[in-house]
């Protein structure tokens, strides 16, 4: 969805895809391995979307030496392909999964997940995202390069009903990804780097989280009457919908961009 977004808003695009794939773009067919792929890609061009990696539902069916490659690697060479070509900014996906340990709630609440959360990366899907912001920062202090990362809420395709709850413990829709986007390509991180996290606006306050654990159906009923019914009109389990056991806070995003994320879809 990025793809059509971008060049509606008014973006010259150049795509850099290891496949080839049916496009009115220009598309370069490459590899984040090869540095002369990548050096072509980024030749002329102001900034880039690097959202090309392994992701964490890939683990266990690529090698880590697999995510290390693509992942680290990878990154490390656009960073030094982007320098050459002085590009100017580089909006990073990255992921939740950089916090790692810190998913962990405690025994008697929720977790509360905030960009001020120790970065804990505990497999190597993690470790790569957080390596690729860490790739960023030193670029940003070393090379006046900015990046605007984005730690991305779970947006792979789901259910609709499990879509939902999804989008209540740590998701994000698709329509509101491809706006932060749009948003980040625009945003002057100070310093020249800046982490955000990206998932869905909700209702539920840090002061929800003991009663999330002890009793998650009273405090759903409170905010959206009705919809334990509706669960069990549906035929659903509450306890096999619930994931994660965290509040995602976005105060940090809509702090940058104020009323521009979650115009899409409600979420943000």
């Amino acid at each position: 969805m990025v793809v059509p977004v971008l060049a509606a808003a008014g973006h010259t695009l150049r795509l850099l895809d290891f496949r080839p794939i049916d496009t009115t773009h220009e598309l370069l067919q490459g590899d984040l391995r090869s540095p002369d792929d990548l050096a072509r890609a980024v030749d002329g061009v102001d900034a880039v979307v690097h959202a090309a990696a392994l992701h964490g539902i890939h683990r266990g069916h690529w090698r880590p030496q697999d995510f290390w490659a693509i992942n680290v690697d990878g990154t490390f060479n656009l960073y030094a392909a982007a320098t050459t070509a002085k590009v100017a900014k580089i909006v990073l996906a990255s992921s939740m999964a950089v916090y790692g340990a810190s998913l962990q709630p405690p025994a008697d609440a929720w977790g509360i997940v905030t960009e001020d959360s120790p970065i804990l990366p505990d497999d190597e899907y993690g470790l790569s995202k957080w390596l690729g912001e860490e790739l960023a920062r030193y670029h940003a202090r070393r090379q006046d390069l900015a990046t605007v990362a984005l730690r991305l809420g779970m947006f792979v395709p789901e259910t609709f009903e499990r879509y939902g709850f999804r989008l209540l413990f740590g998701g994000v829709d698709d329509r509101d990804v491809v706006q932060a986007v749009l948003l980040a390509l625009e945003h002057q991180p100070a310093g020249g780097f800046e982490a955000v996290n990206v998932m869905a606006q909700v209702s539920f306050q840090p002061a929800d989280a003991v009663g999330l654990d002890a009793d998650p159906a009273a405090v759903l009923e409170r905010y959206w009457p009705g919809c334990i019914t509706l669960l069990h009109d549906r035929g659903l389990e509450l306890e096999e919908l619930l994931w994660g056991r965290l509040i995602w806070p976005i105060d940090k995003a809509k702090g940058f961009w104020a009323t521009g994320l979650g115009t899409t879809s409600g979420s943000s």
